[in-house]
């Protein structure tokens, strides 16, 4: 029962995801040739700002999920209409300020991007101003239908709203409305209608969430707390992934951080798997936990969706890995092939190795652990950074590959030991991480100098991977969901 509810929730997650990034690809071409550069790069920033609420929203969202989903497995549904009541208005505060910072700061933003006075690039910015309490608060919404494992409607919004996103602005130049502000309207009105969207499903299955009361100052401060130190993780992860590409640029040279970010940009688009799975795992994880049941079901529920993982993206990682090479010169030309190939095959463990790591991550957000997870992503940060300007220095981009993939494996181990020991699990973890290590080396293998050459090299490097998904194949547990879980969903509402 609970596989089937999982599988079916993350199928709808990748179609959620998948679609607006389809339609991003047909209507990118047409809109940077209307708009021209410089007004599409705004457009960019306008897009990133909507897109960015794990850091806007102070974590509120991530947060309003764990605390309700904990809730009902308490069996304490009763507490979620609060919980809702008190997210939501915390998130419509912050909306309304950050709005009001984005209204009166737009001219300095204009001048900030070398565009002082621009009559464009002001309304732009001012009618996203418009759109941050809309934005935040259908962060919120989006969490508390989590909350509840309706992960259609979910999807059903955001595909209209994701579709709608790259959609608008190519209808606007296609009619000849060719102005940013006019643009940045019509993303205001799809940001509007998301949030209706969403709070009609809240209202239809959470029914008094709306019905005003007053806030619960103990639960207010609970929520920022456990709010920012996501926040905080939400800072430090995409900095460790992005630092590294101007770091290349500070000591080698802006053709090596094209060599350097083209692959990486490509292989990191398979996390989508790891996202859509997490986002399922989270809600299901808090309720366990609440529930009593977290070193039983849940750590089994872990083992699961680790080893299920891994049999899905090593496949796919193992023969980008092979055929790095041809790819990229089918793809970029052999200047690419050339320099990124290397790198690339690098980044398959990495990549590979980051979404095995969403799992431990998401256990122990469940669990309340936010703030070790903040922790240890404070420290590494500064770590990452002299690591990868060494080897960046020394090894070029094939160097700062290495740091990258290599801070995210000591993430992973690091990640899955603590998540091990809060639930206290009994369960052994011998032969998960012996096939997650044979599949690290059989990557590795194919951007060693080491490696044998051509065919012999490839051979030996799949055969390895064979190896590997067998030994994890022959660990999926044979185990069903179990009375626990069937309670927990049904109280769920799913």
């Amino acid at each position: 029962m609970l596989r089937g509810v999982i599988v079916r929730n993350v199928l709808l997650n990748l179609v959620g995801l998948g679609l607006p990034l389809l339609v991003a690809i047909l209507t990118i071409p047409p809109l940077t040739g209307a708009l021209g550069t410089g007004r599409f790069g705004v457009l960019t920033l306008i897009w990133a700002v909507a897109s960015t609420v794990g850091v806007l929203d102070l974590g509120l969202g991530r947060a309003l999920t764990q605390h309700m989903s904990a809730a009902i497995g308490a069996g304490r549904a009763e507490r979620a209409q609060a919980i809702a009541w008190a997210g939501l208005t915390l998130l419509a505060a912050l909306g309304v300020l950050a709005g009001a910072a984005l209204w009166a700061g737009a001219p300095a933003i204009a001048a900030f991007l070398r565009q002082p006075g621009d009559r464009e690039t002001i309304e732009a910015m001012r009618a996203l101003a418009w759109t941050m309490p809309a934005i935040l608060l259908a962060s919120g919404l989006r969490g508390v239908l989590e909350s509840k494992a309706a992960f259609g409607p979910i999807n059903a919004v955001r595909v209209v709203t994701g579709v709608l996103t790259f959609a608008a602005p190519w209808f606007a130049v296609t009619v000849g409305w060719n102005d940013l502000g006019v643009i940045a309207w019509l993303l205001a009105g799809v940001r509007l209608l998301g949030l209706l969207l969403f709070g009609a499903w809240v209202a239809r299955l959470l029914p008094g969430t709306f019905v005003p009361r007053r806030p619960e100052s103990a639960l207010s401060m609970e929520l920022l707390r456990v709010g920012g130190w996501m926040t905080v993780t939400n800072i430090a992860s995409p900095l460790m992934s992005y630092l590294d590409r101007f770091v290349i640029g500070a000591v080698q040279s802006l053709s090596a951080v094209a060599w350097y970010a083209t692959p990486q940009e490509m292989v990191s688009r398979l996390l989508l798997f790891a996202g859509a799975l997490s986002s399922v795992l989270f809600p299901r994880l808090a309720e366990l936990h609440a529930a009593g049941d977290g070193a039983g079901t849940g750590w089994r529920l872990e083992r699961l969706a680790l080893l299920a993982l891994f049999l899905v993206l090593f496949p796919v990682m193992l023969c980008l890995a092979a055929f790095a090479e041809p790819v990229l010169d089918a793809w970029l030309g052999p200047e690419f092939a050339r320099h990124g190939a290397a790198p690339m095959q690098v980044f398959c463990v990495g990549v590979l190795v980051n979404s095995l790591a969403q799992v431990p991550f998401v256990s122990l957000q469940a669990r309340g652990h936010a703030a070790t997870i903040a922790a240890i992503h404070c420290v590494q940060l500064p770590l990452f950074v002299v690591a990868v300007w060494q080897l960046a220095e020394h090894a070029g981009v094939i160097g700062a590959a290495l740091a990258w993939s290599g801070r995210i494996v000591v993430d992973f181990v690091v990640l899955r030991m603590l998540s091990r020991a809060r639930v206290g699990a009994a369960a052994g973890m011998r032969t998960e991480t012996g096939a997650v290590l044979v599949g690290v080396l059989a990557l590795a293998a194919f951007a060693l100098p080491m490696t044998l050459p051509g065919w012999t090299g490839i051979a030996s490097g799949l055969a390895l991977g064979a190896i590997a998904w067998g030994l994890a194949a022959s660990r999926l547990p044979r185990w069903s969901a179990g009375d626990a879980i069937a309670a927990v969903m049904r109280r769920s509402g799913a």
